[in-house]
């Protein structure tokens, strides 16, 4: 589907074609992250009276906003950076700092209408447009029960003041709320892997310039993502992690797999399996951000290209 195009914009037919002329640019990328996205142009002035035109994109759980003067429309790398930017902001919005929730359930057997009661009760809670809701779920169809799907590692993540009318609605749906906490949030665990990155930056190996937990979910295993200009770069995009006990190292975890890479290799494994888990829980803010302690804020300024994998 084309960019959409206000009112204003329409009646100036020039700057409309051109404007309409970086759907080659912008509508690709857009698909390849969100097939229900839309994307709005419209045309306006700023405080000085310059002529700005403003791209909004929308998809059903998130949003994003930009300005752009009319010369920004000729240069191609400009556009597909800014482009890049503001997909990533509509999939993991980074302009709220309000604390999220992520509410899990026990893997189930449920009927097709049980999920569907589901997503409509969801959907009729008040100003849920404003909770970013982020439904991360797998279904599992089973030919020796058609009649049902089995749902795993189902979970709902919300803005915090939506975390309790939400988790009243899957109560009423029937599902069972996981309470089990992650391993990041156990006794011990954060300050062991911090102990452990700093050992990392003092020993000789690789001193990593970043450290990432993603899949927190995962209660057994750690997985640690180390970023270094120190580590060799290989020209690989696979972006393989490296298994080890976990025990003395890390309390309360069986499994510590640390995933080493050069800046250049993540981001050529960004552009090539985006479907890695990290850079699916990176759009989804589900990592922790260990070095620096910023809530990730240095290493978005480092990868921006990253936030539209």
């Amino acid at each position: 589907m084309p960019s959409q195009f206000g009112p204003a914009l329409e009646n100036r037919r020039e700057l409309a074609d051109t404007v309409r002329q970086t759907d080659r640019i912008l509508m690709p990328m857009l698909q390849e992250y969100s097939q229900t996205a839309r994307a709005l142009w419209d045309v306006g002035q700023d405080q000085g009276q310059r002529e700005i035109l403003t791209l909004i994109l929308t998809d059903p759980w998130g949003y994003a906003a930009g300005d752009f003067v009319r010369n920004d429309l000729t240069d191609q790398d400009h556009l597909q950076q800014r482009f890049h930017e503001l997909i990533g902001e509509m999939i993991a919005p980074r302009r709220s700092r309000e604390p999220r929730v992520r509410i899990e359930i026990d893997n189930v057997y449920i009927t097709t209408e049980q999920l569907e009661r589901f997503r409509q009760r969801l959907g009729q809670l008040p100003n849920i447009q404003n909770a970013r809701v982020r439904l991360h779920d797998q279904v599992r169809f089973l030919a020796e029960r058609p009649e049902q799907r089995f749902l795993f590692d189902f979970a709902v993540e919300v803005n915090e003041p939506f975390a309790d009318a939400v988790r009243e609605v899957l109560r009423e749906c029937g599902f069972q709320l996981r309470d089990d906490p992650w391993l990041i949030q156990r006794e011990g665990v954060r300050e062991a892997l911090l102990r452990l990155v700093e050992q990392h930056r003092r020993d000789g190996q690789p001193a990593p310039d970043f450290a990432v937990c993603f899949q927190l979910q995962d209660r057994s295993a750690i997985h640690l993502l180390e970023v270094s200009n120190d580590t060799p770069e290989l020209w690989d995009d696979s972006l393989e992690g490296v298994g080890f006990s976990a025990r003395r190292v890390v309390p309360h975890a069986e499994t510590l797999k640390i995933y080493l890479t050069h800046p250049d290799d993540l981001r050529a494994a960004s552009r090539t399996n985006r479907d890695h888990p990290f850079f699916r829980d990176l759009r989804n803010d589900n990592c922790d951000f260990l070095f620096p302690d910023d809530r990730g804020d240095a290493f978005r300024r480092a990868f921006p290209e990253l936030l539209g994998t």
